[in-house]
């Protein structure tokens, strides 16, 4: 039997990650709500940061952790994969809007350069022309 302060040392680094997946889930959630996506990149590669590191703690606690911890653990686990779908769904949703939106704006640009002069000057929107 481990030493009781080795014990606590190896379920205390699972709850320690148990927690910060929990804290990404605000993360990903405001950076997904407000729409700054590269607070949203990063919150998502700190999740595989963390979602790994919880793996290797849960390793190496095998010999230590009981039935009652690991039914803990396992449940907020749980709850932290049904929000992350509910948050992926959601971010497919968003880019199938995007998608569609951007579809219907090339098809507006093409029907537009087909009624207009062939030597039309340039646009303002110039950008836009090298998306279609």
């Amino acid at each position: 039997m481990l030493p009781l302060d080795n014990r606590d040392r190896l379920l205390g680094a699972v709850e320690e990650e148990v927690a910060a997946l929990e804290g990404l889930c605000g993360r990903l959630e405001s950076a997904l709500m407000h729409r700054r996506w590269e607070e949203l990149s990063d919150a998502i590669a700190d999740s595989r940061r963390v979602t790994h590191a919880l793996q290797n703690a849960l390793d190496e606690s095998r010999s230590v952790r009981s039935a009652e911890f690991d039914e803990s653990v396992f449940r907020r686990i749980r709850y932290v994969f049904a929000i992350r779908q509910n948050q992926m769904v959601r971010l497919q949703q968003f880019n199938d809007a995007v998608g569609e939106r951007l579809s219907l704006l090339a098809r507006w640009k093409s029907a537009v350069r087909s009624m207009g002069p062939r030597r039309a000057p340039a646009s303002r929107l110039a950008s836009l022309d090298q998306l279609t």
